[in-house]
Order: C-alpha cells, then sequence, then structure tokens
C-alpha cells in the first residue's frame, strides 16, 4: 500500500487511489472551500488590480515542461488573473498576476505536487519554457524563482503549499517599449518584491478559511 501510495503522488496517477482517498477517513479536505473561491482572495490580496479572467484549471505537466504526467488526487483546481486596470487585452496590462488553485484530497499529494513543481521550474517555466532561477532560499518554506536573463519585463512565480492546497502564484510587470538591461533588472525585483508580499497577504487571508475547514 505504502510503495503504491508513493508511486502516485511521484509518477502517475492511479483511479482507484483516487477514488479511495476522495472519501473518509483519507480524505482531509472535504470541507475545505472551493478551489475558485480560494483563488479569488488573490483579489483582496491585489486590491489595485482587477479581475480579467477566472475559471476551471486542470493541473497537469504537458509540453512545453520537462516533465510529462497527470496529477491525481485533485479535489478541484482554478485559476484567476488580474491586471491593471484600463482598456487593454488580457495579455498586455502594464502588471498582470495569475493565481493556480489546486485542492488536493490529502496533504501528502499537496506537498508532492510542490516538489514536483519545484523541480520542473528549476529546468523552465513549465507554460512558457522560459528559463529561470530560483531565487528562494533553502529555509524558505515556497519556492520562487525570477525570469532569467528578463526578456519582455520582470516575472515571478511562487509555488507551494497551505495544507492540501497548492498554489501557484505568478506577478508580470510588462516593459515599456524599448527596455535597457537596468530598467529590466528593476522590473525583475519589483516583481518579486509584489510576488513575496501577495504570497503572504493572501495565506493571511486563506489560513481563517482552511481553519474554518478543520
Amino acid at each position: 500500500m505504502r510503495a503504491t501510495e508513493f508511486y502516485a503522488t511521484r509518477y502517475q496517477s492511479l483511479p482507484v487511489l483516487d477514488w479511495v482517498e476522495s472519501r473518509p477517513p483519507l480524505a482531509e479536505s472535504a470541507d475545505v472551500p472551493a478551489a475558485a473561491d480560494l483563488a479569488r482572495g488573490l483579489a483582496r490580496a491585489l486590491p489595485l488590480l482587477v479581475i480579467r479572467y477566472e475559471g476551471p484549471q486542470l493541473p497537469t505537466f504537458g509540453p512545453p515542461a520537462f516533465v510529462q504526467r497527470t496529477m491525481g488526487g485533485v479535489r478541484d483546481a482554478a485559476r484567476i488573473e488580474l491586471g491593471s486596470p484600463g482598456t487593454y487585452t488580457v495579455a498586455d496590462p502594464p502588471v498582470r498576476a495569475r493565481l493556480d488553485t489546486i485542492v488536493f484530497n490529502r496533504t501528502l499529494r499537496a506537498a508532492a505536487w510542490s516538489e514536483l513543481m519545484g523541480y520542473e521550474m528549476d529546468v523552465r517555466d513549465p507554460e512558457t519554457g522560459d528559463a529561470q532561477v530560483r531565487v528562494a532560499g533553502p529555509d524558505e518554506p515556497d519556492g520562487l524563482w525570477l525570469v532569467a536573463p528578463p526578456q519582455h519585463g520582470g516575472v515571478a512565480t511562487v509555488a507551494g503549499h497551505r495544507g492540501a492546497v497548492g498554489f501557484m502564484l505568478q506577478v508580470t510587470f510588462a516593459r515599456s517599449g524599448r527596455s535597457d538591461s537596468a530598467e529590466l533588472t528593476d522590473l525583475s525585483a519589483r516583481a518579486e518584491a509584489a510576488a513575496r508580499q501577495a504570497t503572504a497577504d493572501w495565506t493571511a487571508w486563506l489560513e481563517p478559511q482552511l481553519g474554518r475547514a478543520t
């Protein structure tokens, strides 16, 4: 049983094990709010940005990701995208923030996803394929990466988990026209600072939601 559990968290999901884990006594997230509701908490953490997209999310690792696999043990998942207010398209606000929330049946599944995401992010961004550098220290609970070298602005990504909830937050500060290396470095620093603060504020909002579910 332990070998099967380890295989499912690190490699491929097993539908039978997913079914077992989604029910008592193994299920740990039955009372956790919906992933979409947890994602909307980002709007509280970044009140100066407006919601530009929200919807369900399928947590998989596919091209251009280095890792290729589906994720098991997922109860539900959602994505929300925020951006600067104004008449911009979804892709071009000066400031963008994206949060994926994944509610797993068990905390160990969320921890395994976080570990796998860290491995993937050390190679490249799984959605864009951009090269990155890890800037979070070994004593920090979450991983933090910056796109390096920056091409289109500063991009910072935080990934981790809180109990049975996995999350990935990405903050982008777009460059204004042609930018020199000094401006791109500044945008990366601003994106990192904003991602750290947004993660801390979202976590402070999230913890009472999880506390009421225990």
